[in-house]
């Protein structure tokens, strides 16, 4: 299994990051995409993907919505940090980036456009993106399209939007992917929105160390609740775990550049 998005730098949990991604990998997760949220955390993706790339950990930099307010957008320093970082590890991923509707407060025109730099970057280097999206879709849509899709792939993380926008998100270049949020019994939209999801862009993920699942022990999420996500996913879809397993692992291996697995 393929966890396409954690934080395992988080102050939460990062000084047990060996002891969570063994345990990670005993439960069958062999894949985590660990995402920095702003240039202050970037440092503890390093050393995390450093010290456990053979337990399955890739890094993504990237500066999330909640952190635009605290950047220079029109200063150099936390680009070139960012694209120091992608030059110096070929196999890292932009994230996570992307647009926020529900905070306050909101800087709807600073966050959009630290969005659409951060595609930039990822475009000049060649890697995918994570993208965080609430509340803000229509923006989102408009970036992307404005950026002609993703040329390098990219996933929505722990999507939460209806299902009527899955065609043109996959149309410009995304995969989706779904947190804890789908063991909710009164999720009805998101039950939907996996359902549209064409195979071969179905992703599942943690978010740890946030969204503890229902039915995992706490206090804090990590990646070996992966198979309760994945079981329910295969349960709603109406498939076997196995090839539900099998898919997400190889949609996420593709995507992120990490086919050893």
């Amino acid at each position: 299994m393929f966890d396409t998005h954690c934080h395992l730098q988080d102050d939460r949990i990062s000084a047990k990051a060996g002891d969570i991604v063994a345990a990670a990998n005993r439960a069958g997760v062999t894949g985590m995409l660990c995402c920095g949220s702003s240039a202050a955390d970037w440092g503890g993706v390093e050393r995390i993907g450093a010290a456990y790339a053979g337990g399955g950990v890739v890094c993504a930099y990237g500066v999330h919505p909640f952190y635009a307010g605290s950047v220079d957008i029109d200063g150099n320093n936390w680009a070139d940090e960012l694209s120091g970082r992608l030059a110096g590890d070929p196999s890292a991923a932009v994230g996570e980036i992307g647009l926020d509707h529900t905070v306050s407060p909101r800087g709807d025109d600073r966050q959009a456009e630290l969005f659409a730099r951060q595609l930039k970057i990822a475009e000049r280097y060649g890697r995918p993106v994570s993208i965080h999206c609430r509340k803000a879709f229509g923006v989102m849509l408009s970036i992307l399209r404005d950026n002609g899709g993703l040329k390098f792939g990219g996933a929505l993380h722990s999507y939460g939007g209806p299902p009527d926008l899955i065609d043109e998100l996959v149309g410009l270049g995304c995969h989706i992917s779904f947190s804890g949020s789908i063991l909710n019994p009164n999720g009805k939209r998101a039950f939907a929105s996996l359902k549209k999801v064409p195979v071969n862009r179905l992703l599942i993920e943690t978010d740890s160390p946030g969204l503890l699942p229902r039915g995992a022990a706490g206090p804090f999420n990590e990646p070996a609740n992966l198979s309760l996500i994945l079981n329910r996913a295969a349960e709603i879809l109406g498939e076997s775990s196995r090839k539900i397993a099998e898919l997400t692992n190889e949609n996420g291996c593709r995507l992120y550049r990490q086919n050893s697995y």
